[in-house]
Formats: C-alpha cells, structure tokens, sequence
C-alpha cells in the first residue's frame, strides 16, 4: 500500500506541510492545514507558532531585501523546526513519508 508524502517546508504567508503524491492530495489536499492531521494538540500548537514566527522571516515592506533575521535566529529557527519535523514523522507513523526541506526555507 501506498505511503502519503509529505514535503515539511516553510512558506512565506502560512503553510509548512505540503502533500506531494496523489494519495496525501486527495485526502489532504496540496498545502495541508495542520489541523487536518491526526497529530497532538501540542505538536499543532508548535506547528502554526513556528508557521506565525516564519512570516516574520520576509522583510515584507520590500521582500527582495535580505531577511531581518540574524544568522542565529535562522540557526534557532531550523533547528526548533528540525524538533517538530522529527515529532511530526513520530507522530504521523508508517503510514506518511515526509521529506525534510525546512533547511531550504531559511539559509
């Protein structure tokens, strides 16, 4: 039987958990609502402050400049969501596949 696949990467304006096969998009959709997931209150919580706390990442007022981040804000941030990825994967269990590319959103 087939996996759902999962892609945990941060977007500008809201989601981290994208559905990347057909299976997770049709049960999940393409951008996956947290609330949608069979996951812990906790985990959901951690999962939409990171999601509020990323949108900070753009510089908004002029988006092609550089982030107002610091080099060790990024580092705190990745690896706070590195936390939730692997809570994430633990959680969700055998069923889901999903493909770490937090990294990709901040450095």
């Amino acid at each position: 039987m087939s996996k759902y696949q999962l892609r945990f990467w941060f977007e500008h304006g809201g989601i981290c958990i994208w559905g990347m096969n057909e299976k997770a998009k049709e049960e999940y959709g393409y951008s996956i609502e947290n609330d949608s997931l069979p996951i812990s209150k906790d985990l959901l919580a951690e999962l939409n402050a990171l999601e509020d706390e990323y949108a900070t990442y753009l510089e908004w007022d002029c988006p092609q400049d550089p982030s107002p981040w610091t080099n060790e804000q990024k580092v705190d941030f990745l690896s706070r969501a590195t936390s939730a990825y692997e809570k994430l994967r633990d959680e969700l269990g055998s069923e889901f596949e999903i493909t770490n590319e937090a990294s990709r959103s901040v450095m």
